[in-house]
């Protein structure tokens, strides 16, 4: 048996492990800390990532997840030893957990065939993780490597611990990824109260389904983190409404949960903040009905909030400390690998710029073809179409006339934050081109779309005329009529989900299809994937020539993903090569742009 064999073996036994490990955290955390199942991967995924964060800042990263390791398979332990006891009950399945899990699997086998194309996951995303699975801590002032290293390192942590014993192939990495996004989709479903109905869950899964309309630029083959963001929130509020009136509980799982949130990302807080308000409200609202009345609940609440707020403060201890001196995601990279003072590209845009920037914000808000404003027109119409038809028709007041005005106010405030950070925090080349709104506006639109949809499902629960008692499903219908509209109901929104899932599953294996010819691909093809131990980089000089480059966002893209690729930090490209290049630089690689859809093709490596 070769050395590559033992390792393939290697890398099968822990990844089952890790496996199993999981196994014996849901059981633990479903058994005794008696979370519902809907919830038990969230918090699962959210704990995991708050101890990995805590073990990061204290510099012990490799043995935390050593540690988290060990405890999930003494957990699994116990779990065969209750199985053995026959104390241990079954999962209760229905329809829409079975119709759930098989849709999980199928994307989760794609996830192990994708690759990472979005340029952002070569300036940072991927290139964190990369880092950590590399150096087994965080970036420090120094690191070169990690240009934007003050960035939160929430989801890149779970994803480095999954990685740790799984592998490291971009295909691990987009599935560690997308089990954050898998368990906060379960957490939605999570809503739900009436299993019989399936209804409910096709209706909700169908407008889930409907999301992948807003994630083409933050599609699940990339380890961007603006899909999730959103999805954490509605797994929040998910979680609140289900235990409203058990409040110590909810009070630990949402510590969990805005904790992880705001490690995910700075904007993170904003997500956050909406699911804790939520919360908060809830909390005031049945106080007097839960255990310990309003008093302690407000103790709760501020428990709650405080502890949701310390990992946030702990990496801005963490800034000011072990970054100290690091000035900022921009400037210092430029001025390490090429030269150009910081102000040329990191200085925010000055006051002769805010009349541009604001008036092309504007226009990108209520741009028609944007799919975020699309989006948010659709919501929007059909929230009001359905208040209305329940005061006009109905006679009643629906949970969606609460749900509606917060959801836009929420959306205003988003707006006005990222106008903000136009005006007077991203760097003036980004700002007045907008760099990176569709993407922003899509995160925010998820969410908005999302919690009327969850509202909308909750009016639909409390809409039946006859609930189901413990005759079953034979009389849950008032009549036949009643019955046949709520089979063609089923009929209509499962094929709905089930088409926008298929041109999902379709367009990512398009994408991969395409991979060889995209730039990370041909940059892969032509360098490999270079992976060194102890933090160690390739401390050569490199000199990317691209005839005809054009400057700007295309010639750093090139930069960020053969850095990435080779796992050096002194990468330039130029259109053109000079007899000075050749003593300047230790290697110099010369390709061909032959197109715009084909950015390299190599045709000399020296």
């Amino acid at each position: 048996m070769d050395q590559l064999q033992a390792e393939e073996i290697g890398r099968a036994a822990t990844s089952v492990l890790l496996l199993l490990s999981f196994r014996g955290y849901f059981f633990i955390i479903s058994r005794f800390g008696r979370i519902m199942s809907w919830f038990v991967p969230v918090a699962c995924t959210a704990g995991i990532g708050l101890v990995l964060f805590w073990g990061a800042l204290l510099d012990i990263a490799d043995l935390t997840a050593d540690l988290i390791l060990a405890g999930g398979l003494a957990c699994f332990v116990a779990f065969v030893i209750y199985s053995v006891r026959g104390k241990v009950g079954r999962m209760k399945w229905n329809m829409g957990r079975f119709c759930f899990l098989a849709g999980t699997a199928v994307f989760s086998l794609l996830s192990l065939n994708l690759k990472l194309l979005h340029y952002d996951n070569f300036s940072h995303w991927a290139l964190i993780v990369k880092y950590l699975l590399c150096a087994d801590r965080l970036p420090g002032a120094d690191t070169a490597m990690i240009p934007f290293r003050d960035y939160p390192p929430g989801s890149s942590l779970f994803i480095y611990y999954v990685c740790r014993f799984a592998g490291h192939s971009q295909g691990i990495m987009i599935l560690a990824q997308n089990s954050m996004i898998f368990a906060c989709f379960y957490a939605v479903f999570g809503i739900v109260k009436e299993k019989r109905r399936f209804l409910l869950y096709s209706f909700l899964g169908a407008g889930c389904a409907i999301l992948s309309y807003l994630n083409l630029t933050i599609r699940i083959n990339n380890l961007l983190v603006d899909f999730l963001l959103p999805l954490l929130g509605m797994a929040s509020v998910s979680v609140t409404y289900r235990y409203r009136e058990e409040q110590g509980r909810l009070c630990i799982l949402q510590m969990m949960l805005l904790g992880f949130t705001v490690i995910v990302k700075s904007t993170g807080a904003f997500f956050a903040g909406v699911a804790g308000a939520y919360t908060l409200w809830t909390m005031i609202r049945y106080g007097a009905g839960a255990s310990g009345g309003r008093g302690i609940n407000f103790m709760r609440g501020l428990l709650m909030a405080a502890g949701a707020a310390l990992p946030a403060l702990a990496w801005q201890y963490h800034l000011h400390t072990a970054l100290a001196g690091f000035e900022g995601k921009f400037g210092q990279w430029l001025q390490e690998s090429t030269g150009k003072a910081a102000a040329e590209y990191g200085a925010p845009a000055g006051k002769e710029f805010y009349g541009q920037i604001t008036e092309d914000f504007l226009r990108a808000v209520f741009d028609p073809s944007g799919r975020a404003a699309q989006m948010l027109f659709l919501c929007t119409v059909l929230a009001a179409g359905a208040v209305l038809y329940a005061w006009v028709k109905k006679k009643r007041r629906r949970a969606l006339e609460r749900i509606l005005p917060a959801a836009v106010l929420m959306t205003v405030l988003y707006y006005a934050g990222l106008h903000r950070m136009y005006l007077y925090s991203m760097p003036a080349q980004e700002a007045v081109r907008l760099a990176g709104f569709e993407r922003y506006a899509c995160s925010i639109t998820v969410l908005y779309a999302g919690v009327l949809l969850m509202g909308a499902t909750v009016d639909m629960e409390h809409s039946f005329a006859v609930d189901i008692d413990e005759r079953g499903g034979y009389r849950a219908f008032s009549s036949p009529a009643a019955k046949r509209k709520y089979q063609y109901a089923v009929l209509g929104t499962f094929i709905l989900g089930a088409n926008f899932l298929y041109s999902e599953f379709n367009g990512l294996c398009s994408i991969r299809a395409e991979y060889e010819t995209s730039l990370p691909g041909q940059a892969e093809g032509t360098v490999g994937d270079n992976w060194y131990e102890s933090g160690k980089t390739d401390e050569r000089k490199y000199l990317i020539v691209v005839p005809a480059v054009s400057s700007g966002i295309a010639n750093r893209e090139i930069e960020y993903v053969y850095r990435y690729f080779l796992w050096a930090p002194y990468v330039e490209v130029t259109d053109s090569l000079s007899e000075a290049d050749t003593e300047a630089y230790d290697r110099i690689i010369v390709t061909d742009r032959s197109s715009d859809a084909a950015f390299l093709s190599t045709d000399n490596v020296r």
